[in-house]
């Protein structure tokens, strides 16, 4: 950032500061830079400085430690106005065991429906990762996640295969908004068998489009197992 582009104002500084949260550059469990030289850097006073951090701790991208300076919070989008669990943390916060299974993952070219969701041409390629979660060994969640390859440079099969998709992302590439559409649906045949029940058993599907700022990340749809519940909140 050239000394001409340096935000001084409350708001400008921590929109900067959140930008190097967001594009990895300060990464959760790292500490920043103290009030006093992040004043002299942007020029301005450190209580407008502290707002700006103030309001990012607030938020949750920030976690403010007495005698311990200000760190990037491990988990930032945990206090976004959505909450976003980690799926193993839900289904053990739900009192199960969980567990985790790799079905498929690797690059293929987008389909259609997918290609339009993320505003790419159809074809492109992208990362499919599928997955099963269990909650005390019985399927319980279908995970079936399309990435924007440029989103999630450095995810590759070291990863995939020895935790879930969506711990990485979290640490990686945290999402900044999300449309998310919740529906009732038969459930279908290929995923019929990993959930051990009929072909068109009722099952709820949870599809999220994931960005950060305008750039997309990618699409994720979340099949559930007859008799699971969601929870989330604002």
């Amino acid at each position: 950032m050239s000394k001409d582009t340096i935000p001084s104002d409350w708001k400008a500084i921590r929109r900067d500061v959140l930008e190097q949260i967001q594009s990895g550059k300060w990464k959760p469990g790292d500490k920043i830079p103290r009030e006093i030289e992040l004043a002299a850097y942007y020029g301005c006073t450190r209580s407008t400085v502290g707002r700006a951090l103030r309001d990012l701790a607030t938020a949750g991208f920030l976690e403010r430690r007495r005698k311990g300076g200000t760190v990037v919070a491990a988990n930032p989008t945990r206090k976004a106005p959505l909450d976003v669990p980690i799926l193993r943390d839900a289904i053990r916060s739900a009192g199960a065991e969980p567990g985790y299974r790799l079905l498929r993952a690797g690059p293929e070219r987008a389909p259609p429906e997918i290609a339009t969701a993320l505003g790419l041409a159809v074809g492109a390629e992208v990362l499919h990762v599928q997955a099963l979660y269990l909650a005390d060994g019985v399927a319980h969640q279908i995970e079936d996640r399309w990435l924007v390859p440029a989103m999630v440079r450095g995810l590759g099969p070291d990863h995939w295969s020895t935790q879930p998709v969506d711990e990485w992302l979290l640490r990686n590439a945290p999402l900044t908004r999300a449309k998310i559409e919740i529906e009732a649906i038969a459930l279908p045949a290929e995923l019929a068998g990993h959930f051990d029940q009929p072909e068109q058993s009722p099952s709820l599907l949870v599809t999220r489009v994931s960005w950060r700022q305008s750039k997309p990340i990618g699409l994720l749809r979340l099949y559930h197992a007859a008799g699971q519940r969601l929870k989330t909140g604002i």
